[in-house]
């Protein structure tokens, strides 16, 4: 990220009952920006509980920019090896989500 000129704070939750609100919330008024890596699908995923934290919080009122979530694809977890890395978040996805957050490479 630093040959982009991108600098990441990162988080790693260990737990997530109890989940680190107070953390995820210190970071987002920190640098603005948030976005929320999974292997799990979209809908009901920890993405999904940080974005409602960041929306019942003044933590929404620090946000330069659409919090971003990279998950797994939203299709049955498949068995071939090829077709599982396939529906799993790469490190290109996440650098996607950032550039976008950070406003270097709008959406298509």
């Amino acid at each position: 990220m630093g040959a982009k000129g991108i600098s990441v704070e990162v988080i790693n939750l260990l737990t997530l009952r109890p989940l680190d609100r107070k953390t995820v919330i210190e970071s987002v008024k920190k640098t603005g920006r948030c976005v929320a890596l999974e292997q799990g699908w979209p809908q009901c995923g920890i993405s999904s509980e940080i974005a409602a934290i960041l929306m019942e919080s003044d933590a929404f009122n620090y946000l330069d920019a659409p919090m971003e979530r990279v998950t797994g694809a939203d299709v049955p977890m498949p068995y071939a090896k090829e077709l599982e890395d396939a529906a799993l978040p790469k490190l290109d996805d996440v650098i996607a989500a950032i550039e976008r957050t950070t406003y270097r490479r709008m959406a298509a």
